[in-house]
């Protein structure tokens, strides 16, 4: 795991400014679906086991290492729960991550399309620790436009090797007297404005996302700067982001698909 360390929180004018997400990408996600996500599949229902669990969706059992090979069963396959080894990968092999022991890994990956008709497989998979904890991971061909401010602080910071200014972080920005709070995987923006959580790898058309959800909220604030730093400095959002910088990207072609996928 990488060391952590706490960044100076920096405070300005609380000034909101419009940008466009990173990633030159084909189209933009569902209609009412979160900022680079889609909308997913129901949830199946997995419970935690010594080792780490895997929920799959059709097409083929998500790869987790070591273990047996993935099945390469057609999609309208019914899920699957079983124990797994210490490592997931992708099914079209774009990510590979860590899991800790007893973690369920919920894979709700699907084949899609973008906005010219043309067939994407976007993965979706949440990670849920044995207290709770809730990761959700994304990537396909989702963009968005977004608000960043400039009334911020980091928290908590873990370094990657995914690309420049790509990090594992917690912070808190500062709007019309509500304390945001974040803890992703978030790439650095122009100086004097927060982190965006999305990331992508260099030379490759497809956007990714890795966010843990906190307060149970996809928008989640609190009334003070300290409270928003008591949570971010937390036992909780410090071990997700020791989880969250393990996260591995390869550089597979936008349109791959995962064995037995016919598009």
């Amino acid at each position: 795991m990488h060391n952590g360390s706490r960044s100076i929180v920096r405070a300005a004018a609380p000034t909101v400014v419009l940008i466009l997400a990173i990633g030159t990408l084909a189209g933009c996600a569902p209609s009412g679906a979160p900022p680079g996500a889609t909308t997913a599949p129901p949830t199946a229902t997995a419970t935690p086991m010594p080792t780490a669990t895997v929920t799959s969706s059709p097409a083929q059992t998500p790869t987790m290492t070591p273990s047996p090979a993935p099945s390469t069963a057609p999609p309208g396959t019914p899920a699957s729960s079983e124990p797994s080894g210490n490592v997931f990968q992708t099914q079209n092999g774009t990510m590979r991550l860590p899991v800790p022991a007893g973690w369920i890994v919920d894979d709700q990956s699907r084949l899609s399309a973008d906005h010219s008709g043309q067939p994407w497989w976007e993965n979706a998979i949440d990670f849920t620790s044995p207290d709770g904890t809730l990761l959700t991971y994304y990537d396909g061909f989702g963009s968005n436009v977004g608000l960043t401010r400039t009334d911020f602080g980091v928290v908590e910071e873990r370094p990657m090797d995914v690309a420049d200014g790509v990090a594992a972080r917690s912070w808190w920005a500062h709007d019309s007297g509500r304390y945001f709070v974040h803890a992703a995987v978030a790439t650095a923006a122009s100086a004097g404005t927060e982190p965006v959580p999305e990331f992508v790898l260099p030379g490759v058309e497809r956007n990714h996302t890795f966010t843990m959800l906190l307060l149970g909220d996809d928008q989640p604030f609190v009334g003070s700067q300290a409270e928003a730093e008591q949570l971010l400095g937390s036992a909780a959002v410090v071990a997700a982001l020791d989880v969250m910088a393990e996260l591995e990207l390869t550089a597979v072609d936008p349109t791959t698909m995962p064995p037995g996928v016919e598009p």
